[in-house]
């Protein structure tokens, strides 16, 4: 798998955790450690794009995170 197949796969993660803020049915101090999440993880995907990053690192923790979430 190429960097670039592994940063879209990432990006998808990112829209899921997109999906989980805008969860009404969740409280509101879940909600902004998720838009914490956001933040970081959206910069390390830019991080991981300018080849700053290994995209296996990031997303090796970002699907632990969306473990954590379910």
């Amino acid at each position: 798998m190429t960097n670039e197949q592994k940063l879209e796969i990432i990006k998808s993660y990112i829209d899921d955790i997109k999906a989980f803020e805008l969860n009404s049915d969740w409280p509101l101090s879940k909600k902004k450690h998720i838009r914490r999440a956001l933040k970081v993880y959206n910069n390390l995907f830019e991080d991981a794009q300018n080849g700053k990053m290994d995209p296996d690192y990031l997303h090796e923790n970002i699907t632990s995170f969306m473990y954590m979430l379910q």
